[in-house]
This record gives structure tokens, sequence and C-alpha cells, in this order.
């Protein structure tokens, strides 16, 4: 059994953030790609990757959140990988509450299942639309129980991280027949107070963007259901700062 240390990979941390109550969506995302998201990666020692996700604003959105106790759609999602883990937080989370109506964040574990994507310039938008899906553990299911599960789902017939022969052969098929890329990040702790329960999150590279909520999909390679249904989508172009 795979025992999930909350030391372990603990060099990613992603928020979701929305505008002010009243500010123009666009201005406020335009603000996040080329200053806040900037500023909060020179706040944050050993910073090595940044990236932002859109959420498109005329597209469907399942993540909302209370900005003066309204519900508002999450406009964008904010990723930083760090050299080491554990980096100090509160310069960060100052700056993005001072400069959003609603911030919430998580230490993450990342692990990527495939990768057949092209390259994209710094700055400039994903060849293909990002899609966001943040998990909540079914009710009544251990850790161990939604980890397993979650990693079969990706491919890993023994439902653990590590790359078996299996999940590798697995791994260069869906790298051969599909474009993009797919990334696990199984939450390690919560580094804000949050409006969501969120045991991990998915960030998938699709051909298109989804038109609305998606039903409880078939369950394959043998897993069971690990998830409460339906989880939160946040979904649109996604950018590389660093």
């Amino acid at each position: 059994m795979v025992t999930y240390s909350s030391t372990q990979g603990a060099g990613k941390c992603a928020w979701t953030l929305a505008g002010p109550k009243g500010r123009d969506r666009k201005a406020f995302q335009d603000f996040v790609l080329n200053d806040l998201a900037k500023a909060a990666a020179r706040l944050m020692p050993g910073a090595t990757g940044v990236s932002v996700t859109l959420q498109q604003p005329d597209a469907w959105s399942g993540a909302s959140v209370p900005v003066e106790n309204v519900q508002q759609p999450v406009d964008a999602v904010l990723e930083i990988t760090v050299a080491q883990p554990y980096a100090p937080l509160d310069p960060v989370n100052a700056h993005l509450s001072a400069n959003c109506g609603h911030v919430q964040g998580w230490r993450v574990h990342p692990t990527l299942i495939f990768d057949a994507s092209a390259p994209t310039p710094l700055g400039q938008p994903s060849a293909q639309p990002n899609v966001l899906v943040f998990l909540r553990r079914l009710d009544g299911a251990t850790p161990e129980h939604f980890h397993h599960n979650w990693y079969m789902h990706a491919g890993h017939p023994d439902g653990q991280e590590a790359e078996s022969e299996a999940s590798r052969a697995t791994r260069a098929g869906m790298e051969r027949s599909m474009r993009g890329r797919y990334v696990q990040n199984r939450t390690l702790e919560a580094i804000t107070p949050t409006a969501w329960v969120m045991t991990g999150y998915t960030s998938l590279n699709l051909p298109a963007l989804m038109t609305g909520p998606v039903a409880r999909y078939e369950r394959h390679r043998g897993e069971q259901i690990f998830e409460e249904w339906p989880p939160h989508f946040v979904q649109g172009p996604a950018y590389q700062l660093v």
C-alpha cells in the first residue's frame, strides 16, 4: 500500500482567483495575466514555473465562489511550482488577497500522466483549451480509496503513482493517439481559507471547450467510484509565464 506523505512533492501551489465585485471581468483577467501572477512569482522563493488558466468569459463554468456574499464564477487559476518543499506563502497570499475579491489555495503534488502537447511560447495561449476539474473525495470513502482509484483511472492498473511497465505502455498509447497534456494534482493541504473541499484536481488540454455539466463518466480499468459529482470546472486558455 502506498503511504501518502504530507511532505511528498510539496513543490507546487494552486489558487483560484475571482475579481472584486463589480470589476470588469476581462480587465481583471488581463491584470492577473500581465501583473498579478508575475508579482506572486516574485514573492515566492524558488519559483521555477508559473501558469495561469483563464476562465473563458463566454464559456460554461462549473466553479463559483462567494464575493461579498454573492456567488461569482472563478476568473483564473494560478499555479506556481517551486524548487523546495514548503516555500513561505504569507507574502504571496497577502498580495493575492489584496487584489482579488476571493482567493483560495492549496499545496498539491503533481503527477504527469501524459504529455503530447506542442511547445507554446511564454505568454501565449495554449493551442487547446485547458480544463481544470476540481474533485472531492466520495463521502464515506478513505483517502487511500480515492488515490488508488484515481491513479487507476489515469492508467496505473496497480492504483499507485509510480510508473510500471503497464502504466508506461498506457501512457505511450495515449501520447500516440491524443494531443495535449494530462496532469493529476493531489491535495496536500489548504494554504488559505477555502470555499470548497478539494481532494485533488486534474488539468487536461482538450480539443474543445465543454458546453455544460457532464454526466459521470463510464468506469474503466477496474476502478470504482471515488469522487463526488459533479465537480467544479474551470476552462479556458492556459498561459505559461515562467
